[in-house]
């Protein structure tokens, strides 16, 4: 225990010291908590992964890598624009409801006290949105509306306001904000489209089109998060228009969160007729257990999607894709054209987080869209924060004429043996180096008919300059080429109840969050143990075989603990906080305010298959899933905590129910595998 209290009190940077650091008198430190439950803890990650980075070697090489990513961290911070006046003026409900009403004043507030839930709902009501918009003039605002900082006056500023003051006299504008599609005014900084009245006042509807809220501003240069939340009926009003339309739905779920990413009710809402393709997003993060995989997601997905009461006969399609590494969506764009074409319009749904907004922007720059269109749109703001977009962003769709299809096709096949031989040279470096990059699945999205674009504004052009045409920088939805068109809409996404990133602040939700290939963490219980997922999931085996294997799907960066049943209770309230549980953490208000893991009824899992196959996965919300493999003809029971027991399911087939073979050694004198891989070789 030495070297690794030794250890603990090396790290300046860890939850506790954060904790301390802001007036926390639950919690006095890591060590001193593993210290006194160092006899019930059985099994953490943390002390695991504490101990094996122990011996003179190791230190050595952390040393040296902690000194490189200091300097790293250095030359990014020195190339970062200061916008102190902002991040000073920063404040959320939860730090005035830890200040009262005090005036906040920054030389004597600590920022890392700041609480932030960006994910926290509200009830904000948005204004509807007028889609009449008249032609103005031809001078168009350009720049982005933080360089303007000479309008700004820093002695008259508003609290509320994170960079300028707002005006609630001056009525709201009719123009969307290009980022998010909230309408733009300078009456609440609170209110989504909010620009300070100083770059709001005395713009023309020309000027404020080329314009983004501060919202979407911060969102997009500073990765900042502005609390700004709507009411999520506002949304089901937004998409119940729906029903009179005729339209396809694209139906976006989070493939690592499902069916958590279902909005439940959501058949009923885009109504009984309503063709609907299912794209299961983030396929990219998922490991790879056996090679046909990729169909055994597709399969689960589906059977998840007709128990959320969609009829199997309205399924049009059931896609796999990655928005970000654009795997999959060319295949996409091609069923859409075969299954809908131009029929009518097409609108991206779901909740928040399934990545609508990044398949947006891929498809933006495809060949759904219109040529002329494309350089005529803002790309939305994409972001891992809820309600992101606050109104429709639309771009209108190409007519798929059999010639185009015909060019399309022909381009992708060429581009089919570029790809296949990308594929296997990444398996081949995956096998060598073992790094969860190379056999990430990637994808390109191309365009087919760039030729057809018209010629653009030739700024060097003497008789452009002296009273030619003007450049067209904004789509006009009265011109004659997109006046009988049909659009792809950027709908708004809803926070479903079943999700606990709501209950998270944003340091948290990127703990939680995969930003990468999960790797598989496989454990041994025994009957009358528990298994901690961080603080936001526990699983209980209660009775069945003597020993058990389990392998865990969640982001690498949640810690996890097993203990004795008995003990789980009052070890997991006086854990809570540290690093040995990793999230929440944060002051003791904060902690207090943290709902309590609640179970649900307990779960029969029942052996039906052979060894080392997965039976079932137990979901613990958006902590992850426990993958359960326990021998033929024999049945075990557990029981899931998550809080406010949010998000259990069982979900039988497993997702990958070859899982374990994707498990690491067994660590000497534990109950843990080491971290597995994230593809089995063929």
């Amino acid at each position: 225990l030495i070297p690794i209290k030794r250890h603990f009190q090396s790290t300046s940077t860890n939850a506790a010291e954060q904790c301390a650091a802001s007036g926390t008198t639950k919690i006095n430190s890591t060590d001193d908590i593993y210290n006194a439950w160092k006899d019930k803890i059985v099994y953490s990650s943390f002390i695991e992964n504490s101990t094996l980075k122990m011996g003179y070697k190791q230190n050595k090489i952390m040393e040296s890598k902690l000194k490189q990513l200091q300097n790293s961290n250095i030359r990014k911070a020195c190339e970062i624009r200061p916008f102190s006046l902002a991040m000073k003026q920063l404040q959320t409900e939860e730090f005035n409801d830890l200040y009262g009403d005090e005036k906040i004043n920054s030389e004597n507030v600590d920022d890392s006290s700041v609480v932030q839930m960006p994910y926290k709902q509200v009830g904000l009501k948005v204004q509807k949105q007028d889609e009449s918009m008249e032609e103005g003039n031809e001078k168009l605002f350009t720049g982005e509306w933080m360089s303007d900082y000479e309008y700004y006056d820093e002695h008259d500023q508003d609290d509320r306001s994170l960079y300028g003051t707002p005006d609630p006299s001056i009525p709201a504008a009719k123009v969307p904000c290009g980022g998010c599609g909230a309408l733009l005014h300078c009456i609440e900084p609170n209110i989504p489209g909010y620009l300070p009245s100083q770059l709001f006042k005395g713009k023309s509807k020309e000027q404020l089109l080329t314009s983004i809220c501060q919202r979407c501003h911060f969102l997009k240069h500073y990765n900042v998060a502005i609390n700004v939340t709507v009411s999520a009926d506002d949304y089901i009003g937004m998409l119940s228009a729906m029903k009179t339309k005729k339209a396809l739905a694209i139906l976006l779920v989070d493939i690592l969160d499902f069916p958590c990413s279902i909005w439940p009710g959501l058949a009923e809402i885009l109504g009984p007729q309503r063709p609907v393709i299912v794209v299961g997003n983030k396929i990219d993060l998922l490991p790879q257990d056996c090679s046909g995989y990729l169909e055994n997601v597709r399969q689960c997905l589906t059977k998840s999607i007709i128990e959320s009461g969609f009829s199997r006969n309205n399924l049009k399609h059931v896609s796999l894709i990655s928005a970000s590494t654009g795997y999959g969506v060319e295949e996409l764009i091609t069923k859409i054209h075969n299954v809908w074409g131009t029929r009518g319009d097409v609108y991206l749904v779901g909740c928040t987080n399934v990545g609508k907004s990044t398949l947006f922007n891929a498809l933006l720059r495809s060949d759904l869209c219109k040529v002329q269109a494309t350089d005529l749109i803002q790309k939305a703001t994409a972001s891992p924060w809820p309600g992101t977009t606050i109104r429709m962003l639309k771009f209108p769709i190409l007519r798929p004429s059999d010639y185009r299809l015909y060019l399309r096709t022909n381009r992708l096949k060429q581009e089919q043996y570029i790809q296949r031989a990308n594929q296997r040279l990444r398996r081949e470096q995956s096998r060598a180096a073992k790094d969860v990059q190379h056999p990430t699945l990637l994808g390109h999205i191309g365009r087919t008919f760039e030729n057809e674009q018209e010629e653009s504004f030739d700024h060097f052009s003497v008789t452009q300059r002296n009273g030619g045409p003007t450049p067209i920088l904004t789509l006009n939805e009265k011109n004659e080429k997109y006046i009988n068109s049909k659009w792809c809409y950027d709908t708004p996404g809803v926070v479903q109840p079943d999700q606990i990133l709501d209950l998270l602040t944003t340091e948290e939700i990127l703990l939680t969050i995969s930003k990468q290939m999960i790797r598989p963490r496989a454990y041994l219980l025994k009957t009358g143990m528990t298994l901690f997922v961080g603080g936001i999931g526990r699983l209980d085996f209660l009775d069945g075989p003597e020993s058990i294997r389990v392998i865990l799907y969640a982001a690498h960066t949640l810690p996890t603990a097993i203990c004795s049943t008995l003990d789980a209770g009052v070890l997991y309230s006086d854990l809570l906080g540290t690093q040995l549980l990793g999230v929440p953490f944060g002051p003791s208000e904060r902690l207090d305010k943290f709902p309590p893991l609640e179970c649900g009824p307990d779960i029969l899992v029942q052996g039906t298959l052979e060894k080392h196959t997965t039976v079932c996965d137990i979901l613990l919300s958006s902590a992850g899933w426990v993958g359960i493999n326990i021998p033929k003809h024999s049945e075990a029971v557990f029981r899931a905590w998550t809080p406010d027991k949010r998000g259990i399911y069982v979900r039988q087939p497993a997702l990958l129910p070859n899982g374990l073979a994707l498990r690491g050694k067994r660590i000497r004198g534990s109950l843990a595998y080491r971290i597995g891989e994230t593809f089995k070789p063929r």
